[in-house]
Parts: C-alpha cells; structure tokens; sequence
C-alpha cells in the first residue's frame, strides 16, 4: 500500500489561506486600528483603485522591501484576485509574519460595494499585453491562411513566450511595457517608478 504524502503542510496551507471576509465594511477596517493592510499589485494598478488605509509594497519588489511592512498588527495582504496575495503570503511567512488573505481580492471588495479610493485610470499592464498578444496571434494566423504561411511563425513565437512566462514566472513583454513612458508613476520626488506587471492575477 502506498502512503499518501501531501505536497504542503497542511498548517501552512491553512495560514495562508486564511482570509479576513471582504464583505467587511470600510468603516469597520477603518475603527480596526491594529489592521495591516498590504496591497502586492503593481503601482498603477494601486493607482487606479485601493482600500483607503492600504499601502503598496509589489509582489516583484517584497523581497527587498518586506522590512516596509509593519509588524504592529494583523496582517492583510490583498491583490487584484487573491493569487499574488497567495505568492506573497508565503514570501512573508518566511520572514515571521502571520499574514491573511483577502479571499477574492479587489474583485470580490468591489463586487461586495465596498468603497475604494480611485484615481488616474490607467489600462493595466496585464490587458496591455493580452491585446498585443491577442492582436499579434491573430493577424500571423490570418497573415498564414491568406498570404505566406511562414507567417504562422508569429503565433508560435507569442505561443512560445507564454510559454517561457509560464514555467519562470517572468513576462519579458511585461518587464517591456512597464519601462514604456505611459506606464511610469511620477513621484513626488520627479522621479518616475514603472509599472511592472508579473503577468498573474
């Protein structure tokens, strides 16, 4: 007979897991003084809309900016779905916090109608690069059908970086975009931070 052996620990699956009900009213976030709200999106993403209260320490840049977060609270890590919260959870937990997850993410909070504080909209990097590589599949394949099919080499190299994307979790033409002129943040200090996108949710 085969032992079955889980992939994780069960206690750290739990943990992570953990979620604070994104149903939660903004007033009762706001009377929880001890609440820790991190939000791991990109800078334009957070940007565009974010709890009041919350602050913006990228999924890419947590690594090096994790002494940022406080420790003087619970601990909430929040993102656009609720997978980056997950990937940066696990990096937090790692360095001794006890985060949560808000279940759902910003797309659960807005759906509840809950408040968010908005400002310049900005199409994210993420449907950025789905519409060139949505725009570039489809016109080698109808570039193949009708004209060459050597052109069909354009999907497969699009299909290809997805690929690679995929398996490393690093999108070149996200890195790309984010240096592009319409995806920096001026600072108050004039210098100018990109938008990067890690390509996930």
């Amino acid at each position: 007979m085969v032992e079955y052996i889980p992939d994780e620990d069960p206690q750290m699956s739990e943990q992570t897991n953990s979620t604070i009900c994104p149903q939660v009213s903004a007033a009762d976030v706001a009377s929880q003084t001890g609440l820790v709200l991190v939000d791991v999106r990109s800078p334009i993403e957070f940007e565009t809309e974010h709890i009041a209260g919350s602050v913006n320490v990228p999924l890419e840049a947590l690594d090096s900016r994790s002494e940022e977060v406080s420790r003087n609270g619970q601990l909430v890590v929040i993102c656009r779905s609720g997978k980056r919260a997950e990937r940066a959870a696990y990096t937090l937990m790692g360095r001794g916090f006890h985060p949560k997850v808000l279940e759902g993410g910003m797309i659960a909070w807005r759906k509840a109608g809950l408040p968010v504080k908005e400002g310049k909209k900005r199409l994210p990097i993420e449907r950025q690069i789905q519409l060139i590589v949505g725009a570039g599949v489809l016109t080698g394949v109808l570039l193949g059908a009708f004209v060459n099919p050597w052109y069909l080499v354009i999907p497969g190299f699009f299909g290809a970086g997805l690929t690679f994307a995929g398996l490393s979790g690093t999108c070149a033409l996200g890195i790309l975009l984010g240096k592009a002129p319409w995806n920096k943040l001026e600072l108050s200090s004039g210098q100018s931070q990109n938008g990067k996108s890690s390509c996930c949710s």
